[in-house]
């Protein structure tokens, strides 16, 4: 855990584009002015809970102990639907009870939740609540706040991005993000033949793109240690015309080509 003397940590992940971060992080220093804020991402697909859960998951464990992680991915904003503190291995967690937090939290040990209480933020804008509600929070915790200040604990609702299935010559799994390449994470963290296919079509096995022709496709184990299909200098995404939540299945290739 930080130290007292430490400076608090706060990454900040939303689909909220390059305006409405800022008055997020006005809102935070107004009330934790030595916090450190660290931009995730603010171009996740507009209010792809998944697609967000990803990248908060493949980041949060880069970061220290005491790290304070604020996203904000929330179709349900001004519903009933309620926000969420959450600890796990020493890193916390604010943001919508939607589970985008849960696979990250999960990523780190076990999470023990906490909502936030209604009243937590009187006259709270009903469209904006990762300024109003979450901001502070997060600010809350930078400043020594307990998560269970908050309010009870809670079983969160759920996400997890399910497991490819694997038969004898072929793995049926799912497209659970699609990076600004236009590469394909899949749901699967092995490749168990040297040779595969996607609908007919060859994908090389590399450790790296550039072992890959031009706009040649390609299988690998990505950084985040998932599969990923990739093309050497095009897109995936557009070749092969996929998206997040598309089935796919990986055939074994032929070991004689």
């Amino acid at each position: 855990m930080q130290s007292s003397s430490d400076r608090p940590i706060i990454t900040l992940l939303t689909d909220f584009g390059s305006l409405y971060p800022a008055q997020m992080k006005g809102t935070i220093l107004s009330r934790a002015r030595n916090a450190i804020l660290v931009d995730v991402a603010h171009d996740v697909p507009s209010q792809d809970v998944r697609a967000g859960a990803f990248a908060l998951m493949t980041t949060v464990r880069h970061f220290p102990e005491g790290t304070i992680h604020l996203a904000v991915v929330d179709p349900g904003v001004g519903t009933d639907r309620l926000g969420l503190v959450a600890e796990s291995g020493g890193h916390f967690f604010v943001g919508p009870d939607n589970g985008l937090l849960i696979p990250a939290a999960r990523s780190m040990g076990s999470p023990e939740v906490w909502m936030i209480d209604p009243n937590f933020a009187e006259g709270a804008a009903p469209t904006f609540h990762g300024r109003d509600v979450f901001a502070p929070a997060a600010a809350m915790l930078a400043s020594g706040a307990r998560p269970e200040a908050f309010g009870p604990r809670v079983v969160p609702a759920n996400l997890d991005f399910g497991k490819a299935e694997r038969f004898k010559d072929r793995i049926e799994a799912e497209v659970i993000y699609v990076d600004g390449f236009g590469n394909l994470i899949l749901n699967t963290d092995e490749i168990p033949w040297d040779h595969v296919e996607i609908s007919g079509r060859k994908l090389k096995r590399v450790k790296t793109y550039a072992e890959a022709g031009g706009v040649e496709p390609l299988i690998t184990i990505g950084s985040h240690e998932f599969a990923e299909i990739a093309v050497n200098g095009g897109s995936a995404k557009d070749i092969f015309g996929l998206s997040s939540g598309d089935r796919i299945t990986l055939e074994r290739g032929n070991c004689s080509e």
